[in-house]
């Protein structure tokens, strides 16, 4: 009889962790997907502003000595 409580209390236990499992999983997944878009658009403004800006330099007319 003890052993019949056992095996049904060990099967409990068992589907239990499985669901705490994949609640955390789906936690995770769901935490990813929120950060990509904000992650992007950090990396995008970081590349930008370590770019140099282009600078141009006045052409200056050749002097006739």
């Amino acid at each position: 009889m003890s052993n019949a409580i056992t095996m049904k209390n060990k099967q409990k236990t068992s589907q239990m962790t499985k669901i705490v499992l994949l609640v955390s999983f789906l936690i995770l997944l769901g935490r990813l997907i929120y950060a990509i878009p904000g992650a992007i658009e950090h990396h995008a403004q970081k590349k930008q502003l370590q770019m140099p800006p282009e600078t141009t330099q006045p052409v200056s007319a050749p002097q006739n000595p």
